[in-house]
């Protein structure tokens, strides 16, 4: 019965959670840092801030998402936590995130993921 219900969900795309519906989507995740390989020009603008405004600091969690997700909008993604939405990316577009580490050598560890991810709508 489990099996059937997830399916379910799965393909209907969205869940009441509590008050808060949920929507899964599959979606192709990668992963930066503040390098300038994964930042290029940027790396050397301070102080240090996201799209949003938002400063980061040292181990920031974070999620750069396309143009169609509110800043603030808090994300599931497995293996990385709940998180906001607070970058965008040049090549961050359809169903891409990109999720953001302190140190290079834990990006390329998350390297690139195809993941269902939950979205909390407000």
């Amino acid at each position: 019965m489990k099996t059937i219900i997830i399916t379910f969900l799965l393909i209907t795309g969205a869940i009441s959670y509590g008050k808060t519906p949920v929507i899964y989507k599959e979606m192709n995740v990668s992963a930066y840092c503040l390098c300038e390989k994964c930042c290029e020009k940027w790396s050397k603008v301070y102080p240090r801030r996201t799209a949003s405004g938002h400063i980061i600091k040292k181990d920031d969690k974070f999620v750069a998402a396309p143009k169609n997700y509110k800043f603030g909008t808090t994300m599931n993604i497995k293996g990385y936590g709940i998180v906001k939405v607070l970058d965008r990316g040049g090549a961050i577009k359809g169903n891409k995130l990109d999720l953001f580490f302190s140190a290079h050598k834990e990006a390329l560890k998350w390297g690139r993921r195809k993941i269902i991810v939950e979205i909390y709508k407000d």
